[in-house]
């Protein structure tokens, strides 16, 4: 389980207003409180700035979640969990995708315009304007994808903004390792007015994020509140579940080694069993179990149970396949000395299942992953996990077998992690008598 640490959010007062001032800005109307007019923030040299943070996680917003579903649903039709990712998207799609995700950046565009405006006229018609940018709380836009996002509308959009500052601070953490990106960058829409004072300013917001994050090593910001690191964005949409991962830290950690650490939000309700077991008895076996259950009605004579286990092996699914188990009058009596509460077929029926347990538990333990085998078995049952983001709740697997050059995909797209889909693939080994698990993960949308 994930324990992500906390950064406080930046704000206009404490923060933005110590970068400004430290360049030698100062705001651009002291009485802005009594104003009736919208204005810009700050004066620094002879630029004027609008400061726009950004505060909400767009995937956050029904709005943008019903659209978002809308493009990305089609892809993958088959499957329970849908990643978000832009690069699937043919052209117009990807046109769609940056309209939904720029949506508050086209509003903050349009009303830094305005203010950036008036304030020119008000001061200094020839200063140049600069719209100040700052991510403070979406994480599923990067540094880079925010700045094409702000540059583009503000060329698009307005002819009143001369310089686009784009800042953010972006922490990252697997619960011990941690880091934080303070990018900072500037873009002229007009070179004939230059920002002229953005080396200055950078400077300062370095000073900025060497604080920060000094009161944060220190304990100063707290967990009870402020922003978590970075965490897949994901959200419910008509039965499915959409996953927009999170930044890959990287596949090797000092601390953790090749595999960080990842969350299973999966609660003991939400799991269900791999299999149903049902006792079979050869001939020789019932004729000597017939006798010690000769009151059950299912026993009357070995076509009976033959006939019973027949229907219940129908009712198997992909998901949870009914499995036969051999049951010999030996195994069932020294179960039944451990277990003498237990009567009747019951009594057998649980028999099986431990015997189910044991067989799967040694097929799971000496599940093998796929890449280190030199050479394939002949016979074997392979499960395929997709890796999606930082909750196993999010995986997907996908289960099938190999007998003598054939093969035959039993189960695709089944919403369960690592253990639990060997623990499936034991079951379909154990139905159709086979011995060997191989494995492999998917790592494309995986955080690890």
């Amino acid at each position: 389980m994930l324990n992500l640490p906390r950064i406080r959010p930046l704000s206009e007062e404490a923060d933005i207003d110590f970068v400004v001032m430290s360049a030698g800005g100062k705001r651009a109307h002291p009485d802005e409180d009594r104003r009736a007019l919208r204005n810009s923030d700050y004066l620094l040299g002879n630029s004027i700035i609008e400061l726009k943070l950004l505060e909400d996680e767009r995937l956050d917003k029904p709005e943008a979640q019903a659209k978002i579903a809308k493009l990305f649903r089609p892809l993958d039709i088959d499957k329970p969990v849908i990643v978000v990712d832009p690069t699937k998207l043919d052209d117009s799609g990807r046109r769609t995708y940056a309209n939904i995700m720029r949506a508050p950046i086209k509003n903050a565009v349009r009303s830094a315009s305005g203010q950036l405006k008036q304030t020119k006229s008000e001061i200094d018609p020839s200063a140049t304007t600069v719209m100040l940018v700052i991510n403070n709380g979406l994480t599923t836009m990067g540094h880079e994808e925010l700045l094409d996002h702000v540059v583009g509308r503000a060329k698009n959009d307005t002819n009143e903004i001369d310089a686009v500052v784009v800042a953010g601070c972006y922490l990252h953490s697997d619960g011990f390792d941690t880091y934080a990106l303070w990018p900072i960058d500037c873009v002229t829409m007009h070179s004939e007015r230059p920002f002229r004072e953005f080396e200055t300013l950078r400077e300062c917001w370095n000073d900025l994020a060497e604080r920060h994050m000094t009161e944060f090593v220190q304990g100063k910001h707290g967990q009870a509140a402020g922003k978590v690191a970075q965490m897949d964005a994901v959200f419910n949409w008509d039965g499915r579940t959409y996953v927009k991962p999170a930044v890959s830290m990287g596949a090797h950690s000092e601390f953790y080694g090749e595999h960080r650490p990842r969350r299973n939000s999966v609660t003991f309700n939400e799991v269900e069993g791999v299999a149903v077991t049902v006792p079979c008895l050869s001939q020789s076996e019932y004729r000597r179990i017939r006798p010690a259950l000769r009151d059950e009605p299912l026993l009357k004579d070995l076509e009976t149970w033959n006939t019973h286990i027949a229907e219940a092996m129908a009712t198997g699914t992909p998901d949870k396949p009914v499995v036969p188990i051999d049951i010999s009058r030996g195994r069932w009596e020294a179960w039944k000395r451990r277990h003498p509460d237990f009567t009747g077929t019951q009594s057998l029926r649980h028999a099986a299942n431990e015997a189910y347990g044991a067989k799967a538990s040694r097929l799971v333990h000496a599940a093998r992953d796929a890449k280190t085998v030199k050479k394939l078995p002949r016979r074997f049952v392979w499960v395929q996990v997709e890796l999606i983001g930082q909750d196993e709740k999010n995986d997907l697997a996908h289960i099938g077998y190999m007998m003598d050059g054939n093969e035959e995909v039993l189960a695709t797209n089944l919403r369960m992690g690592h253990y639990q889909a060997l623990a499936l693939a034991a079951a379909h080994a154990i139905r159709l008598g086979l011995t060997e698990i191989l494995w492999n993960h998917d790592l494309r949308y995986a955080w690890v």
